[in-house]
Formats: structure tokens, C-alpha cells, sequence
């Protein structure tokens, strides 16, 4: 599918169809007022004839339109008043896309981005129209036999009437293509069944990223045997009981070559199926445990749109992958394991196995001396509990890392929320045997995995995004929502300090 802005004379333009808005205050749109003027107020005529209504999302389309080119002309209804808000302008983006997708109208150009809206300018409207298009035609089929059914979305140009605002639009359309793709790559791999995304397999995946990008991107593997050499025997615990074994990508993306430049690490829990181990999951619903590598999937994502964008950044991406599955080998409740750090946890639970993995590659990091380290992980389904499916929850050892974040949810629409991480339910991870043990009971557990991951990140600024409510949808079309890779790419385009 291609996107394009253009700025031309209205006169000239030719395509299939033609979008415009249209509402009751403003009447028309300044390019509406020309098609209109160019028909001979063929088009005005025609809404006052119909009664058209003007609420915000409502299709209306025109054919056979006299002296215009486009054979078809669609308005949508953008209320009554002078001002757009964010949700009016999403509903209305929404409204059109779905509309050209059911009619299955391949080409089209937009006038859409003229719309007034609070607090946007053209560079967030762009990124928006993208963000929501890139979401509704996305389709994962990689196993259907029948590919030719779905239908596709050619072409759509964008038409800037302000030449002033041409560079800002570009700029705008070439961030939303980059973080698109990093977010379909993530989607991408999420929904790839177990029994082909493997550890190994995103192993696989991760050097290929240094292949395509060599001049920025190095990516080092790390088999099973090899974890367990440097010491890291909670990670590879979780992995004893699978025949997949267990590996570790370190994706190093380096641009800023200044030795002052600190180095931002980016961890994905990459659990590619999740039994439980030992403390096996119900039955009900686990075929969704494919979705538990979806923070390394993000990782993946974000790191691609850097290497895409040649973001002035120095970034280590660890995809830690896993298979946790029951066997005769795997760790067991009442185990002891001692971390790569020397602390040791009790085991209680082998289904909490994402923060057994997590808290020896953050441990890893540390002589790396990074300034931020940022862990992605769908690891509690307390957290769906308590955010559903809406906002992810972080939690961090730095507040101004976590006002970045939420500030970078914002700009997005990729909500975060802040949990606490009072040391008074350190006491939940209480031990008799072990430095502490790896699940706190039902109170507050998605608080107490992070605080048992805090334990290994006191040497930098850190921040946990428990991703488990919004990485994938449960309802009956199940599928990754490529989240937060919209949240990681801004964030990143915000510390390459981009201005427009």
C-alpha cells in the first residue's frame, strides 16, 4: 500500500474518489468550496436535496459528479461545530477507511487533514490517519491456503493545500510508515503459532536485523549452554523442560558514536508458549499463550523503526526467550535457584517464570553501565485485573523516566498507568529458605513481580511495563495488538531530541 502527500492545483487532480469533509457550522471545507464551485454547485445542491446529515461519521457518496474528474465524491459528517476533538477526529478517519475497505475502493485522495482539531497539528493528524488505517487493514495470513480473498487498499494521497505545512507532513508520513512497519513486524510475530515461533526462531529473526541494516545493527546469540555459563540459571531453569531450548539476542543498534551518549536498553519477555511448567495453567484459553513473547516482540518492532528512521541513538535490544513446558527436567515449586546477581529465590510458582528471566538479563545489562532499561513483558494477569484492557501498567525506580513514558503514551494513544512500588510489600516475597521467593500471593501482584524485578535494577534508572491486558485481544477474533511499539517509538523519537 503507498501513501503520499501532494500539493497541486485542485483543477488538475484525477482519482477514483475523492474524500471531503463536511459540517454544519463551517459549511464546507475550503477545497470543498472549489470541487463545489467547479461543479457549478452541482455537489451543494445535491446535500440540500437529500437533507445530508452533518453528524460526525456519516458517509455520504456521490456519483457522476459533473466537471470532476474523481468518479466518485465521499463526504463525511463532521458535526456541528467549529473544532474537532481527538475521539470526533479518530471516528471520523475510522468511519472513512472502514467505508473504503467494505466498498472495496482501492485509490482514493484525502482532504481530511485540513479539518480543524484541538491540538493537533498536521504532523499529529498524519500520524493518527496512519496509526488507524495501518490497524484496520492489517491482516495476518501466513497459514490461510486462500490468500486471494483479501482484499487490499492500494493507494491513498493525502493533499496539503499549505505549502508551509509540505515539509511537516512528509516528516510526519515517513515517522507513521517506520513505526507501521515495526508495529506489523511485532504483530507479525506475535501471532505466529509456537510450533513455528520458537526461541530459535526469534534467534533467527534477530539476525536478521543485522543483516538488513549492517551498518547500524550487530546482533550476538546466546544458546541455552551459554546462558547457563554466564551464570544466568533462572533464565535457563525456566527453559530445562521444553524441547526448544532457550536463547538470548543482544540486537545492538549503534548511531551516536559519541562516547558520552548513554546507552538505552530495551528487554522483550519472549515466553513463546507458556504452559505454567509444573504449575500448569487451566486448559481454558491457553492456546493465547503464544502472545507471551509480546514484550519481545515489541523490542524487535521498536528496534527496527530506529535502524529504519537512523535515529541518532545508541540502543541494546534483548529478546530473552523461552519455552516454559512441564517434563521430567523442568524446575519445580520449592526449587531454590541462584540468580546470575548471587541472590537466591524460592520458587513457588513455575507459571511466574517471565520475572526469573527478566531479573537475570537486568542483572546482565549492568556492565553495559546503561542510563535507562526498559523491561516489556505481558507478566501478570493481575494486571488485567486491574487496568484491563486499556492501559498497560508501569512501574519504575525513576519518576522522570516514568513521566517520559506516560508522556510518550499520551502523544500516541498508547495509555500507561502508574502502579506503586511501596517498600512495604517488599514482605510479600518473604523467604524462609532464599533471599526471597518469586510470587507474593494474590494481594497486589503485579506490584510484587515488579518489586521482585526492582531487586536487580538499583545500579539504573529503570521502568517495567506489564503488558499482559493489552498486548493481544481475547475476544472471539483473537490477535497481538502490536502494543506498546507505538509507545517505545515515541519515546525513542523523543530522546533523538526530534523537533519539527
Amino acid at each position: 500500500m503507498k501513501f503520499r502527500i501532494k500539493n497541486t492545483n485542485l483543477k488538475k487532480i484525477s482519482s477514483p474518489c475523492t474524500v471531503l469533509g463536511i459540517s454544519k457550522i463551517n459549511k464546507f471545507s475550503e477545497k470543498f468550496n472549489i470541487f463545489n464551485k467547479k461543479t457549478l454547485n452541482y455537489i451543494n445542491d445535491i446535500i440540500l436535496k437529500r437533507n445530508i446529515i452533518w453528524e460526525i461519521g456519516k458517509i455520504t457518496l456521490l456519483y457522476d459528479i459533473p466537471n470532476i474528474i474523481s468518479n466518485l465524491i465521499l463526504l463525511v459528517g463532521c458535526g456541528k461545530n467549529k473544532e474537532l476533538n481527538k475521539k470526533e477526529f479518530i471516528r471520523i478517519i475510522s468511519k472513512v477507511i472502514n467505508f473504503l475497505y467494505k466498498n472495496r475502493i482501492q485509490n482514493s485522495c484525502w482532504f481530511l487533514t485540513e479539518l480543524p482539531v484541538k491540538n493537533l497539528n498536521i504532523y499529529w493528524k498524519i500520524r493518527i490517519i496512519l496509526e488507524i488505517i495501518g490497524d484496520r487493514l492489517y491482516f495476518f495470513n501466513m497459514f490461510k491456503t486462500n490468500k486471494t480473498n483479501i482484499f487490499k487498499i492500494k493507494k491513498i494521497n493525502f493533499y496539503i493545500n499549505e505549502k508551509h505545512n509540505l515539509k511537516e507532513a512528509e516528516i510526519s508520513l515517513k515517522h507513521s510508515l517506520s513505526i507501521l512497519k515495526g508495529k506489523n513486524i511485532a504483530k507479525d510475530l506475535s501471532n505466529t503459532p509456537s510450533n513455528v515461533c520458537t526461541p530459535l526462531y526469534l534467534a533467527e529473526k534477530s539476525k536478521l536485523l543485522s543483516e538488513k541494516y549492517k551498518s547500524t545493527i550487530t546482533t550476538k546469540i546466546f544458546n541455552a549452554n551459554q546462558i547457563k555459563e554466564l551464570g544466568m540459571n533462572a533464565y535457563f531453569s525456566v527453559g530445562k523442560g521444553s524441547n526448544n531450548s532457550s536463547y538470548m539476542s543482544i540486537i545492538n543498534y549503534q548511531k551516536n558514536l559519541k562516547s558520552h551518549e548513554k546507552l538505552i536498553v530495551l528487554i522483550g519477555k519472549g515466553v513463546t508458549f507458556d504452559s505454567g511448567g509444573i504449575s500448569i495453567k487451566p486448559s481454558k484459553n491457553m492456546d493465547e499463550m503464544k502472545y507471551d513473547m509480546s514484550g519481545a516482540a515489541a523490542v524487535y518492532g521498536a528496534i527496527l523503526f530506529a535502524a529504519e528512521l537512523n535515529l541518532p541513538l545508541n540502543i541494546m535490544g534483548i529478546i530473552a526467550a523461552s519455552e516454559n513446558m512441564p517434563d521430567g527436567n523442568s524446575f519445580r515449586p520449592g526449587d531454590v535457584l541462584k540468580t546470575l546477581s548471587g541472590k537466591t529465590v524460592e520458587i513457588l510458582d513455575t507459571d511466574a517464570e517471565g520475572r526469573l528471566i527478566l531479573c537475570d538479563v537486568l542483572t546482565y545489562v549492568e556492565q553495559f553501565n546503561p542510563d535507562i532499561v526498559i523491561d516489556i513483558a505481558t507478566l501478570t494477569g493481575a494486571c488485567v485485573v486491574a487496568l484491563g484492557n486499556i492501559a498497560s501498567g508501569v512501574m519504575s525506580n525513576n519518576k522522570n523516566l516514568v513521566n517520559d513514558l506516560i508522556q510518550s503514551g499520551k502523544l500516541t494513544g498508547d495509555k500507561i498507568w502508574e502502579l506503586p512500588l511501596y517498600s512495604e510489600y517488599k514482605k510479600l516475597l518473604t523467604s524462609d529458605i532464599a533471599d526471597f521467593s518469586n510470587v507474593g500471593g494474590r494481594q497486589a501482584s503485579a506490584i510484587s513481580a515488579a518489586l521482585f524485578l526492582s531487586f536487580f535494577t538499583e545500579k539504573y534508572k529503570w521502568a517495567h511495563l506489564d503488558i499482559a491486558g493489552t498486548a493481544w485481544t481475547n475476544s472471539k477474533k483473537k490477535e497481538s495488538t502490536g502494543r506498546p511499539v507505538s509507545l517505545l517509538c515515541q519515546f525513542l523519537l523523543n530522546k533523538s531530541n526530534f523537533t519539527i
